[in-house]
Formats: structure tokens, sequence, C-alpha cells
């Protein structure tokens, strides 16, 4: 019976632990964010991401500027490997309203 409730406390702590890391994205609700990595280059904030849903698995990494409430990709792809090879966006783009990168950018930018 122990080792029942043991097993049972080490499951809900790693679901708890597992939750902690997972971003609410309304507007994309068939698919599962988990953040990766969070970071910043200055007064910018930036955020890694993975992606689960009916089209699959992607990873991307978006800078914030948390001010100005702007945001550029730094790379995507399907494995971390082309999400880090690939070629960031030109420029920084205005944040649209309850889009995927509003909902990440409050994360980045706690």
């Amino acid at each position: 019976m122990r080792k029942l409730l043991l097993l049972s406390f080490t499951m809900l702590s790693f679901s708890a632990l597992a939750g902690a890391n997972q971003i609410q994205v309304p507007t994309d609700s068939n698919a599962t964010y988990t953040l990766l990595e969070k970071g910043s280059q200055g007064s910018l904030r930036t955020i890694t991401t993975k992606r689960e849903g009916p089209s699959g698995v992607s990873f991307s990494q978006r800078i914030y500027d948390c001010d100005l409430s702007e945001v550029k990709y730094l790379g995507s792809g399907d494995t971390l490997e082309e999400m880090k090879n690939s070629q960031p966006d030109p420029n920084m783009a205005p944040i649209v309203s309850e889009s995927i990168a509003y909902y990440l950018g409050k994360e980045a930018c706690k």
C-alpha cells in the first residue's frame, strides 16, 4: 500500500511539473504549447516553445520588445535543429491582440 501511495504521489508531482511549463493559447485550443526556454537580449525578451497539435510538432523562438508590443521570429521548424538553422524574420512586427504571439508574449514578458 505504501508503494502505491508513493507511486501515486510521484505521478501527481510529475504531472504538476509538466503542467507548469504549458502556456495556454485559447485561440489555438487544439494545440498544446510547452515553454522550453526564456531569456533576454538587453531589454528584449526571448521565448522558445514547442507546439503539438493536429498538424504535428513544431518549434519556434521569438523575440519580443515588451515596451513597444512588437515581436519577430528568430527561428522555426519541425525540429529544434531546423529551428536553429532557419533564418530570422527581418523586422519586428506589432503584436495582434489575442494572437498566438500575444499569448506567448505574455509569458515572455513576465
